[in-house]
C-alpha cells in the first residue's frame, strides 16, 4: 500500500508480492528460461512467507530463531523502555517443521519433501548467494519442484488464521495468481 512518499506492506501483502511476480515470470519461461531463477527465488518466498503467516502467534515471536524469540519476550514483558532487539527469522526448515506440528492433518510425501529440501538448500540459496560459476539445471523437474511449493503454500494461505486476515480482494488475487502460474507451468 502507498501513502505518499512511504510504501507499507504486511506479512500477507508480501505473499501476495510473491505470487505476483511468479504469474508475472511465468509466462516467459520458455522464451527466457534463466527466469526460472525468478521463478525459485518467489516460489520460496511466497511458500515460506505463507508458512510465517499460518504459524506466527500473536507475540509473533514463535516464528524467531530461539534466542531472537527469547530476547523480543523479554522486551515485550519488560516497561518497552530499551529499544527492541533485533528479530530473526527462523531457518526454512525449522518454519517448515513448525507448520507440520501444527497443521498435523496436512501430509507431505517424501518426494515432496526432497522437492522442498531442493529448492531451498540447493537452488535459493544458491541463487540468493550467487557465486560465479556455471549451472545446468534440469528444466524437467522445475515445474514440479515449483508446483510442491506452491502447492503447500496455498494450503498454508487457506489456514483459518490467514485468511481472516485477507481481504476479498486479496483472496481472489491469490486465486488468480495461482491459477496463472499453475497454467503457465502445465505448457512447460
Amino acid at each position: 500500500m502507498t501513502n505518499g512518499d512511504w510504501i507499507r506492506f504486511n506479512e500477507y501483502d508480501d505473499v501476495l508480492a510473491s505470487t505476483d511476480l511468479l504469474a508475472l515470470v511465468a509466462g516467459s519461461l520458455k522464451n527466457v528460461p534463466t527466469n526460472w531463477k525468478w521463478m525459485i527465488l518467489a516460489a520460496h518466498s511466497f511458500l515460506q512467507g505463507a508458512l510465517v503467516c499460518a504459524v506466527q502467534d500473536s507475540t509473533r515471536t514463535n516464528i524467531l530463531k530461539k534466542k531472537s524469540a527469547k530476547e523480543t519476550l523479554a522486551w515485550l514483558n519488560s516497561d518497552l523502555t530499551e529499544n527492541q532487539p533485533l528479530q530473526y527469522l527462523d531457518e526454512f526448515p525449522e518454519l517448515l517443521k513448525k507448520y507440520r506440528t501444527k497443521y498435523r492433518s496436512i501430509t507431505i510425501e517424501i518426494s515432496q519433501e526432497k522437492d522442498l529440501a531442493t529448492l531451498h538448500k540447493e537452488f535459493r540459496n544458491n541463487f540468493t548467494h550467487f557465486a560465479p560459476m556455471q549451472w545446468s539445471i534440469e528444466a524437467a523437474g522445475l515445474p514440479r519442484i515449483v508446483g510442491t511449493a506452491l502447492n503447500l503454500a496455498e494450503a498454508a494461505m487457506h489456514q483459518h488464521q490467514v485468511e481472516i486476515h485477507l481481504s476479498e480482494q486479496m483472496k481472489q488475487r491469490l486465486t488468480q495468481n495461482l491459477a496463472t502460474i499453475r497454467g503457465a507451468l502445465l505448457g512447460y
